[in-house]
């Protein structure tokens, strides 16, 4: 359900799962899903690769939480 975006909370309802802790165990990331993300950021960054300031800005921003 996570790799076809449903938000983790609906999945947790549908799962039965009532902690993040054992919604998480059963969540396991595999190669597939870090090439991924890889080549989802990568075409993020080429999309705003004409705001460096801005995309620095939102960066630092996202490593703050």
């Amino acid at each position: 359900m996570v790799r076809a975006r449903v938000p983790e909370k609906v999945a947790m309802a549908i799962s039965g799962h009532k902690t993040h802790a054992i919604f998480d165990r059963y969540n396991i990331v595999n190669e597939d899903d870090l090439w991924d993300v890889m080549q989802r950021t990568q075409d993020y960054f080429k999309k705003h690769a004409q705001q460096p300031k801005r995309l620095a800005v939102m960066w630092l921003a996202e490593g703050q939480k």
